[in-house]
């Protein structure tokens, strides 16, 4: 069925109280003619155009000439397409689509939120999931309009981090505004031990760059804000939602099954059952990491994977989590009168339709269930595209291991009769051995696989030559 998240993490973690300084965060701004609106859509334009270019070409990417998946990276490739992501997760009160946002709200693990950002973020953009809300503990119909805008007022941008976690206790950081960490590592170490020791201040030190680029968006929210209610002209705040739009998005919240949070509706409605889903949790259901069969009981099946087939590796499409429907998807059809933010009018601007439609009516006549071919269902295997890459990395790697394995196995059978042979050779010759023995040639005695000028590598090759040809023997013994 895959993994399915639990409830937002850290839900009580002590809130930001560190004061950071936000003017290294803040990008120069030049002046476009046409005044501040056409400053601000010149912006938006820009930032829509560049959302979507990268979602298509997440979704391209292997199908691209010269690329190649498979291509083993550097370590620091790797740091830096991680680090990549990370900004990526960050909520930014700028980047508002319908009054929500377009990274996650809450503070999870990277491994929960390993999703392809850019596919996300341009789904999003094109109304075709959810964004990210806000969501709300608890909700009452009887608040009035004035007590849930002040609530509403009152959401951070993003949960709480917790900023003492307990897995980099005792990992050393350094400086974070540099780069180069090298000085952090005990060079006294093994390289294996190096390695580990590396990985450990990498990400002890992402999740603290993680915690300041997010606590940076937060103060950037707040002063918006406060300087908006100073403020006597508004419209230079228009990314701000209105009075109207806050209360048109919670006024009816909507419970999430899986977390139990309330978020505004409309919400995702899985494909095959009509159940609710936040975006939220859907980012966070995925396929299994690859496996063997979880049905091969047969005894004769070898304990070591290494030994078996790595081709029979597996990871099914994920279930949905209420009726265990495979290849599980979702759909989502956006208040067409609540269009804002990003494609969409300025969300300042927005003012309450009375005649809109209900979005519970709208769910509740909604069609029956959708193939998860069908063009309006966002599969989560969608937001994750380079699962099939990862199956086939992993049956690589199981196959180097299987191959490594076997030529070592070739070796023993191939040098140990060598070492029976000579020593039954010499203890017969010391047996027979005259009170003056003669000489013994060299190349007699030497009846082992290789000569005595044979270097390592050229055993080497000769023991992997030999291993491949006792495989192809034994997948073919007829022949």
């Amino acid at each position: 069925m895959g993994n399915v998240p639990g409830k937002l993490e850290n839900e009580n973690a002590v809130r930001f109280n560190r004061s950071l300084s936000t003017s290294s965060a803040l990008p120069s701004s030049r002046t476009i003619s046409g005044g501040p609106n056409g400053s601000r859509k010149t912006r938006t334009s820009s930032m829509v155009g560049n959302i979507l270019t990268a979602g298509r070409r997440s979704e391209s990417s292997e199908s691209l000439s010269g690329a190649n998946p498979y291509k083993r990276k550097s370590t620091k490739e790797k740091e830096r397409l991680k680090e990549r992501h990370v900004k990526d997760l960050t909520v930014k009160y700028q980047e508002t689509v319908d009054g929500g946002f377009l990274a996650p709200y809450g503070s999870s693990s990277l491994e929960k939120v390993d999703y392809d950002a850019s596919v996300v973020k341009s789904l999003i953009v094109e109304r075709r999931l959810a964004p990210f809300y806000a969501p709300l503990q608890d909700f009452d119909e009887s608040w009035s309009r004035e007590e849930l805008i002040k609530i509403v007022d009152g959401l951070p941008l993003h949960a709480p981090f917790n900023e003492d976690l307990e897995a980099f206790d005792g990992v050393p950081i350094g400086d974070l505004s540099q780069s180069d960490f090298e000085y952090l590592i005990d060079k006294s170490l093994s390289r294996r031990e190096q390695r580990r020791q590396r990985s450990k201040i990498f990400n002890a030190r992402l999740y603290q760059k993680r915690i300041l680029w997010q606590e940076r968006e937060n103060e950037k929210f707040l002063e918006t804000k406060l300087e908006a209610k100073r403020a006597v002209d508004g419209q230079r705040f228009s990314s701000l939602p209105s009075g109207d739009l806050k209360f048109d998005l919670y006024r009816t919240g909507a419970e999430c099954p899986i977390c139990f949070l309330y978020y505004p509706q409309p919400l995702n409605v899985s494909r095959c059952c009509l159940q609710l889903i936040c975006s939220e949790c859907f980012v966070q259901i995925k396929r299994a990491e690859p496996h063997f069969p979880h049905d091969q009981d047969d005894s004769s099946t070898p304990a070591d994977d290494s030994e078996r087939d790595p081709n029979l590796l597996t990871s099914e499409p994920t279930n949905c989590p209420y009726c265990a429907t495979p290849d599980f998807g979702i759909t989502y059809q956006p208040v067409v009168t609540r269009r804002v933010g990003l494609q969409g009018s300025v969300p300042l601007t927005y003012k309450h339709v009375t005649d809109s439609e209900d979005p519970e009516q709208k769910e509740a006549t909604r069609r029956g269930s959708l193939a998860a071919s069908d063009r309006q269902v966002v599969t989560s295997d969608s937001l994750r595209p380079d699962w099939q890459i990862k199956l086939n990395k992993e049956r690589m790697r199981l196959a180097r291991r299987s191959a490594n394995a076997t030529a070592i196995h070739v070796s023993h059978q191939l040098v140990a009769p060598s070492h029976q042979e000579s020593s039954s050779l010499r203890s017969h010759t010391t047996s027979r051995s005259p009170p003056h023995p003669e000489p013994i040639n060299r190349a007699e005695v030497n009846t082992g696989r290789w000569p005595s000028t044979a270097t390592a590598a050229e055993i080497e090759n000769e023991m992997i030559e030999q291993a491949i040809k006792l495989s192809l023997a034994e997948s073919n013994p007829t022949k």
